[in-house]
């Protein structure tokens, strides 16, 4: 991250208000369990990067927003679509939580485990696994944590981890 990009801040909503947003923001771009997140991030401006495993300067999944509906989501070229629909969805919860809050461009980079990246995390499991929808399926397949998960684009950890926080399991 350059000197000239702001680390992010947390939003210090509360998780349920997190969630809420994201599933909002979800309802109202019309965004359908499992679709690809690409066109999404293209209609807000933005643009996602894949990076080798070679490259020295890459993490595990990155932000880098010059201003409202101009960054770059950067991930790795090595992981698979179901690991990168949830990283796409954590970078756009730094960009609508924590970038507003900046004052100049910021970059966010994935790793770590502090309030910053909870709150990315907490608004990718609202965007992609929108409680409505998450607990019909939950019903629907009988708690099959994998049809479950291949339904809505996203592990089987990340889709354990949903149910779980939905007091499903």
């Amino acid at each position: 991250m350059s000197a000239e990009h702001a680390s992010p801040s947390p939003c210090n909503a509360s998780k349920a208000a997190i969630i809420a947003a994201a599933e909002k923001f979800a309802c109202d771009a019309g965004l359908q369990p499992g679709e690809p997140l690409e066109p999404l991030v293209e209609r807000l401006g933005g643009k996602v990067c894949y990076k080798p495993l070679d490259d020295a300067d890459f993490d595990d999944g990155s932000i880098v927003v010059e201003c409202q509906g101009r960054f770059t989501i950067t991930l790795p070229a090595y992981t698979g679509a179901a690991r990168d629909r949830f990283t796409i969805a954590h970078e756009l919860g730094h960009y609508f939580l924590h970038f507003p809050r900046c004052c100049a461009p910021m970059a966010a980079k994935r790793y770590g485990s502090d309030r910053v990246e909870w709150e990315a995390n907490w608004f990718a499991a609202g965007l992609l696994m929108p409680s409505a929808q998450f607990r019909e399926a939950w019903q629907a397949w009988n708690g099959h944590a994998e049809k479950i998960a291949a339904l809505f684009g996203v592990s089987t950890r990340a889709a354990t981890i949903r149910a779980k926080g939905l007091g499903l399991v």
